[in-house]
């Protein structure tokens, strides 16, 4: 069971504990034999073609399935390793590899020219390439799920399935995430310079957690880079607030070429960042996708691991 100060980590939303997921993904603790699972870690340097160093974490590295996690939330390896450590000890055929996306946990920060989401999704498509395990299955948590749906779009050649757990739609959702993620930076005066933006509770975490080369990355960008880039990204995840999933239109969803998708939810129906209409209306416009409820690891790792194997290239 994750600690109670686990409610209200620095890399979470406000209420991002509020539902049963919380448990299974965060800080997790090992599943039986969990503890044996082999793991490498690599800084993946995707230079030239995006400018910034990734930090990547590879479970069961011999596996011949690839399975790529991306966290939610702004979440990191340290928070959701346990989660991808405890599906990796279910099959020692699975490779199941997670990340940091760019200004995030250990990876570089860079604030690009587009909104985050879809710099996290060009990032991910030269992460797979570099790693050399294209088409793989993409298993993404909420905001992870975006950036994930929306490389499918862009490059449906890396895409051997996804796996949606949870779908985030809805206006409330894309209020309260755009303000949370992005827009609070902006009605902040103090921040006129990076120097201030690292005391910020994300940012100070960043930090701590990260080596001196890491926290001069961060101190050498434009506070106005930084400050457009919070506005861009806030405004892009407003911008679906009547769409069936943030990140994507409606129509975008139907043209995506994946060979199938997994939508799985909890089943908490109080949930008003990640509603069950939105993850069931998903399923009428994604081809070849389904539902399913999955409120615990186990049943979650029952429908995950044939559904990875069945479309494993």
């Amino acid at each position: 069971m994750s600690r109670p100060t686990d409610r209200d980590h620095v890399t979470l939303f406000r209420g991002a504990a509020d539902n049963p997921f919380f448990e299974m993904y965060f800080n997790a603790l090992p599943s039986p034999g969990a503890e044996n699972v082999q793991l490498e870690t690599h800084e993946v340097d995707l230079n030239p073609d995006r400018g910034v160093t990734l930090h990547v974490e590879i479970f069961n590295p011999t596996g011949k399935i690839p399975l790529i996690v991306t966290p939610g939330g702004m979440g990191e390896c340290d928070g959701f390793r346990g989660f991808a450590r405890n599906v990796a000890a279910v099959s020692s055929e699975l490779k199941v590899i997670i990340w940091d996306r760019r200004n995030m946990g250990r990876s570089e920060v860079s604030f690009g020219t587009e909104p985050l989401a879809i710099e996290e999704a060009e990032d991910l498509h030269v992460l797979i390439r570099r790693l050399g395990v294209g088409s793989t299955t993409l298993y993404g948590m909420s905001a992870g799920a975006r950036s994930n749906m929306i490389l499918a779009a862009r490059y449906p050649e890396d895409v051997a399935a996804l796996v949606i757990a949870p779908l985030t739609g809805g206006p409330i959702a894309a209020m309260r995430l755009s303000e949370e993620y992005y827009l609070k930076y902006l009605s902040d005066d103090n921040l006129t310079s990076m120097e201030e933006v690292a005391k910020t509770p994300l940012w100070s975490a960043y930090m701590a957690r990260n080596t001196p080369g890491r926290q001069e990355g961060l101190m050498r960008q434009n506070v106005a880079d930084f400050l457009a880039a919070m506005k861009r990204s806030g405004e892009h995840l407003q911008s679906f607030r009547y769409e069936t999933a943030l990140g994507m239109t409606d129509e975008q969803l139907t043209r995506l070429k994946v060979p199938a998708t997994l939508i799985l939810h909890h089943g908490d129906e109080t949930d008003e960042l990640h509603p069950i209409p939105n993850s069931r209306a998903a399923t009428t416009l994604l081809r070849n996708s389904t539902f399913e409820i999955a409120p615990s690891l186990q049943p979650l790792l029952d429908l995950l691991l044939p559904f990875v194997k069945k479309h494993a290239p």
